[in-house]
């Protein structure tokens, strides 16, 4: 499944490099069918097998709510803050970007973990109802995962019955998905979707298309999630260097999209959290205007977090603006 998101003609940059100016027609009109096909083929069967495989050691197939409960006694006590940016950008017409945050805190309240749930999606430009199929996808999960994580932890009864918080996330995937696909919506929109869950001390993401979630600490910063992008499977499989992959002229085709069909893989990850640190979620308005070394940069500057989200959403404007620009930024410590 090769999916387009909006990308007209190439234009410079002020900076010399190549952008992606205002809409004009859709992206998947605009694509050499032969040329993507050809493309594709010359991965062979490398990209059949790496798409079956999963990250074991990144991966938590079952997450446990009360595991840290019957470690210690009582859930680690995690202050969570949040600020976010979800801007049309400077060149589109609509922003088909949507976002979903809902943070909990209980204070010194030992008997509930921290509960944080965050989501980006990116509809898939140039198809008509992108920014409904993201919409659509980002309410959806959220209201899935609330009903069968969060409202059951406020139950006056102790919840003794593992929950499996990652089988949660995958299912809320696809309740979007079918959310989309029974929605009438034009054949071929779809959206990405992100799924960030900090419950206790643990982060668990759900992930399908070409928005990002990183993570910082210790003046490192980790992109946790993997692009289901044509220009990223390229370079796994060696028909791209890094270099050619910024000037690709299909950057904008994802291999997963949600809306797009019944079937769906969703990769997920788990990463026990620090004494603190940050999390992004960013559509990929950002990602494609700011190399992760700038992200970098802004994120480690002393300043609030609120003026962290305002510099990433203003380094990608600067840069261009060419695309709907979401930022998520989650700080947390102990």
């Amino acid at each position: 499944m090769n999916e387009s998101k909006q990308q007209p003609e190439e234009e410079i940059r002020p900076n010399g490099e190549p952008g992606k100016p205002e809409d004009s027609v859709s992206g998947k009109e605009e694509i050499a069918e032969t040329e993507i096909m050809t493309a594709l083929e010359a991965m062979g069967d490398k990209v059949n097998e790496e798409e079956s495989e999963q990250e074991t050691a990144d991966t938590s197939p079952i997450g446990i709510i009360g595991t840290q409960k019957k470690q210690t006694g009582e859930f680690p006590v995690l202050s969570m803050k949040l600020a976010q940016r979800c801007h049309v950008g400077a060149r589109r017409k609509r922003n088909e970007d949507s976002c979903f945050t809902f943070l909990s805190t209980t204070g010194g309240d030992s008997t509930l973990p921290p509960f944080g749930l965050f989501i980006v999606a990116d509809g898939m430009g140039g198809h008509q109802n992108g920014h409904i199929a993201s919409k659509i996808a980002s309410r959806t999960a959220g209201k899935y995962i609330l009903e069968k994580l969060y409202l059951p932890l406020l139950a006056i009864k102790e919840q003794n019955t593992p929950l499996p918080i990652q089988e949660v996330l995958t299912d809320a995937v696809m309740a979007a998905n079918s959310a989309v696909l029974n929605h009438d919506l034009e054949s071929d929109s779809g959206t990405t979707l992100t799924i960030a869950l900090i419950l206790g001390r643990r982060l668990h993401i759900a992930h399908v298309g070409d928005s990002r979630v990183y993570l910082h600490t210790n003046n490192k910063l980790e992109t946790i999630t993997q692009d289901h992008s044509l220009v990223q499977r390229l370079q796994e499989v060696g028909q791209l260097t890094a270099e050619e992959a910024t000037f690709y002229r299909y950057s904008n085709i994802l291999l997963r999209a949600v809306g797009q069909s019944e079937e769906l893989e969703v990769d997920t990850y788990m990463r026990l959290l620090p004494e603190s640190g940050q999390i992004l979620l960013c559509s990929d308005g950002l990602t494609s205007m700011i190399s992760d070394k700038r992200i970098q940069e802004i994120v480690e500057t002393d300043t609030s977090l609120e003026e962290k989200a305002e510099k990433l959403f203003q380094a990608a404007m600067d840069a261009g603006g060419f695309d709907n620009i979401t930022v998520i930024l989650v700080g947390f410590h102990s």
